[in-house]
């Protein structure tokens, strides 16, 4: 077992899995992410990490990855106690996780003050830019709604496979195992035309409101009207979406409806290979700042 000396204790590593939900959502609520111990629980289900306990069994720090397909997964997750920040523990555990799949390329969104830590472990910028709305969903009563022609209805297991193809054209890789994940256990409308599925949205509880993402469509108002569903059975309740655009039509009704941005993320790689997403789909809005 590799240990870390910091200060005058060691930390050592032990599987995400095996720590207590509450213990996680304590370390997060340290450093103001508001991640309660469901979505804890919803993100382990979704992925692989390790934990750093000090001598007395704390948490004191955690990274996660989220496998896709073909060789490529996400980080996230990467999360200091502000006692033991600017220590070397963040690069140290990321290291440890990554060490168990050495041959993948990667993707993380990073926020303002982990830009630096990121590039120091290989990653680049990209231009992409994740923008974090927050706040009380309201439905805004001069949305359009959709054409005639096309239906909003529940999603079922029957559509998995079309929303996996949709995914994969918008985003550039299968994420079969997380959409497999939201399908079965939350909420999602897809918008069908003639038939087709041409959009869909998820949302699942997280903490005291909910997490509307992944939003995957070919046109902006195809977007907007499945949001507006989610935003009607969430009235006035706490909801988080995490928008890849601050601008257009998308984004007005995001503000028309309540939310603002809080935060901006920037969205880094590391041997990612070619470019993602060359499809005529679009991601709206990411399953979460970890998840994209």
């Amino acid at each position: 077992m590799e240990l870390l000396k910091v200060d005058s204790f060691e930390l050592r590593t032990v599987d995400i899995a095996d720590v207590e939900a509450d213990h996680l959502h304590a370390l997060s609520m340290a450093v103001g992410w508001r991640y309660h111990a469901n979505e804890w629980c919803f993100l382990r289900q979704c992925g692989v990490g390790l934990a750093a306990l000090d001598e007395i069994d704390r948490v004191v720090a955690t990274a996660m990855l989220f496998p896709c397909d073909e060789g490529f997964a996400t980080l996230g997750m990467v999360i200091v106690s502000p006692r033991l920040q600017g220590q070397g523990v963040a690069p140290w555990l990321v290291r440890r996780l990554l060490e168990k799949f050495p041959a993948i390329s990667l993707r993380l969104n990073a926020t303002n003050e982990s830009r630096r830590l990121f590039a120091g472990l290989g990653f680049a910028g990209e231009t992409e830019k994740v923008h974090l709305f927050r706040g009380k969903a309201q439905c805004p009563a001069e949305m359009p709604s959709p054409g005639r022609k096309q239906k909003i209805e529940p999603l079922s297991e029957d559509h998995f496979a079309d929303v996996v193809d949709m995914d994969r054209a918008a985003f550039g890789i299968s994420r079969r195992r997380v959409l497999s994940r939201l399908l079965r256990e939350k909420t999602g409308y897809g918008l069908f035309e003639a038939g087709r599925l041409v959009a869909f949205a998820f949302r699942r509880a997280a903490g005291r409101g909910h997490i509307v993402g992944p939003v995957v469509a070919v046109e902006e108002t195809d977007a907007i009207a499945l949001v507006r569903r989610h935003f009607a059975d969430l009235e006035a309740q706490l909801v988080r979406l995490d928008a890849v655009r601050d601008s257009g039509s998308f984004s007005d009704f995001l503000a028309q409806s309540g939310l603002v941005v809080i935060e901006t993320l920037t969205t880094m790689s590391k041997d990612v290979p070619q470019p993602m997403g060359s499809g005529a789909a679009k991601i709206f809005a990411l399953a979460g700042p970890s998840l994209f």
